[in-house]
């Protein structure tokens, strides 16, 4: 353990930045902190609450190029034609590898406890067999240098969740604030290097106060299906922020893409899907599974909840507050699971 000053905490972002990683960390931009690659290191913000973003905007990044493909389309004076290999003989595809792997690896400095959870959530869901190969090469390597968190706003949950502590392993170092000098803990061989000493200590973290706190017990999949979230979703405008500032919502769509200029190259393209758009749940012959918001909203319910206990060991909500403190009507989901005990 060792009791360092901001120079000496910013001398970490640096020394990380020399053993070849690529540093995130909170930033404060026009009265929003969100995390972002320090390339000043002095510009990490030791003083929020919440970031816009989360760890998946570069572990699993939106609009993601899997690779690029020859097409046999071409252009005509009548439009784009297609060749079909039933018609005009075979037709041969080149495909053609355009993953790169990230330069040098990723480092988290100065992520929330709740943050830390999100990422062994992700792990679960993209590291099991088979791993996804895109998500596993961002996440090899990886460094997590954890603040702890004091206190939550009236949006926070992670108590109620159980994300309130760092999960094993997913910290190299903690960080604690204590006026204007920071207590720093190694709890992995990589952090004790870092911060050069020997010693990788058990981490004991305070759990954050709660300015309010729930009981989140109306989880299990039959209970969400039988409540009626009409009333709450009055203000709903179906804008689906409350997917993409999530840091565990990983549901994506696959999209191939080509130019009008040069057809016969296309790429294929991962982009973010939202369980609270139509098309989410729309198949072939214009059928929808999930017709109304109120479907919607109770299937991202049972999604992080009963189904990610079923299917991961664990929570798919990391108690973050997102979902609420970044939606336009405030939507509150505890009131639908739970129920307000302080």
């Amino acid at each position: 353990m060792a009791k360092l000053s901001w120079q000496e905490i910013l001398g970490l972002i640096q020394e990380l930045r020399k053993r070849g990683f690529q540093v995130v960390g909170p930033s404060s931009e026009g009265g929003v902190v969100k995390l972002v690659p320090l390339e000043d290191e002095t510009k990490l913000e030791t003083d929020y609450v919440r970031t816009l973003n989360s760890p998946k905007d570069f572990l699993l990044p939106d609009k993601e190029r899997l690779f690029r493909y020859k097409s046999t389309a071409t252009i005509t004076s009548y439009g784009l034609k297609i060749r079909f290999p039933t018609v005009e003989g075979p037709c041969p595809i080149t495909i053609v590898p355009e993953y790169s792997p990230p330069i040098g690896k990723l480092a988290f400095f100065g992520i929330h406890p709740c943050m830390a959870n999100s990422i062994k959530y992700l792990d679960k869901v993209m590291l099991s067999d088979p791993a996804d190969p895109y998500y596993k090469a961002r996440r090899d390597g990886l460094f997590i240098a954890v603040l702890e968190c004091a206190e939550g706003d009236e949006y926070c949950l992670c108590k109620s969740v159980g994300s309130d502590k760092v999960p094993k392993g997913y910290a190299d170092l903690s960080i604690r604030k204590e006026g204007d000098d920071f207590i720093v803990k190694a709890s992995s061989p990589m952090g004790s290097s870092l911060l050069m000493e020997e010693s990788v200590e058990e981490i004991e973290e305070p759990s954050p106060k709660m300015k309010e706190e729930y009981v989140i017990d109306a989880t299990d999949e039959k209970t969400i299906e039988t409540k009626d979230p009409t009333t709450l979703l009055e203000g709903c405008t179906l804008c689906s922020s409350c997917t993409v500032v999530c840091p565990t919502c990983y549901c994506s769509d696959i999209q191939d893409r080509f130019s009008l200029m040069d057809p016969s190259n296309v790429e294929r393209v991962r982009m973010r899907m939202s369980c609270q758009r139509r098309s989410y749940s729309s198949i072939a012959g214009n059928v929808l599974f999930l017709k109304t918001k109120n479907d919607r909203f109770k299937w991202r319910m049972k999604h992080k909840f009963p189904f990610s206990e079923k299917m991961y060991g664990m929570s798919g909500c990391v108690g973050c507050g997102n979902c609420i403190a970044f939606c336009p009507s405030r939507i509150d989901f505890r009131s639908f699971l739970g129920r307000r005990v302080a």
